[in-house]
């Protein structure tokens, strides 16, 4: 549940983690179609330096997709939903994964998306991305018949339902684990961890970030009642991410940016 914000946290310096597609990018009908902003990525690049490195891209994309979209920005990254990491800026990707998509799987999952009209296959290294525009009961028929199929071809693997989108991943890699990970390294480690997310697939990052004396921030509808604070969109995100910016110029002083993130900060959250 959503907590007040007090206590020690402004003795603490500051990290952000950020989902990217519904949190920092609107939806496009296509995961290449969206679009990134050359101001959204000198932000980001202003804030990695204002933070020290403690900046975290978690997204289900790649992190290969990721650094595409956000170039020349290469930061922190959780990818593929807790299946990829990177640790730090310049280095190598780890995988948190023992093999890649079986190829099994993968056809399974065609036939299964063919016979539910779902719209198509996004696939990924270390996972699968199955894109629909199905109602709900629709979507829940499709969802049983994907975890049959993991269970099957994939035992281990599971379903991860998102807007519009059902994922097939590890069971064992998650957007926590890759916070937990990161908050137990430099710079991560001892800072005030601030996340925001716009989905259920987001929802077990917000558990592990209040575990480790975090604040939370929800973006659009979907996920409205489980952040700290809720802003209505990603434009929202980004009108709030360049006012901590602003009061990060000069220090990651926590004082600064606490004000900025109680109900409504600015009219932010309308």
């Amino acid at each position: 549940m959503p907590h007040t914000l007090r206590g020690p946290i402004i003795s603490r310096p500051i990290s952000l983690f950020l989902d990217v597609d519904g949190t920092l990018l609107e939806f496009a009908q296509h995961p290449d179609a969206v679009v990134v902003g050359h101001r959204l990525v000198a932000l980001l690049e202003g804030l990695h330096r204002s933070l020290g490195a403690a900046l975290a891209l978690v997204s289900g994309r790649s992190i290969a997709s990721l650094d595409r979209l956000f170039t020349p920005f290469r930061g922190t990254a959780v990818g593929q939903h807790g299946v990829e990491l990177r640790l730090h800026p310049g280095e190598r990707i780890e995988r948190m994964a023992a093999a890649p998509v079986p190829a099994s799987l993968g056809e399974a999952v065609a036939r299964v998306v063919d016979e539910h009209g779902a719209a198509f296959v996004e696939r990924k290294d270390f996972a699968l991305a199955v894109h629909h525009r199905l109602a709900a009961p629709a979507m829940q028929a499709l969802r049983r018949d994907l975890l049959e199929t993991c269970a099957r071809h994939a035992p281990g693997w599971t379903v991860l339902r998102g807007r519009q989108v059902l994922e097939l991943k590890p069971a064992d890699a998650s957007k926590a684990r890759g916070v937990d990970l990161l908050m137990a390294d430099a710079p991560f480690a001892g800072t005030w961890p601030i996340a925001f997310g716009d989905d259920i697939t987001d929802l077990d990052m917000f558990e592990a970030i209040r575990r480790h004396g975090g604040t939370t921030v929800s973006v659009g509808p979907r996920i409205a009642g489980a952040g700290d604070l809720h802003l209505a969109s990603p434009g929202g995100s980004e009108s709030l991410l360049r006012a901590m910016a602003d009061a990060l110029a000069f220090d990651n002083d926590a004082r600064r940016v606490l004000q900025l993130l109680q109900p409504d900060p600015a009219g932010l959250a309308g």
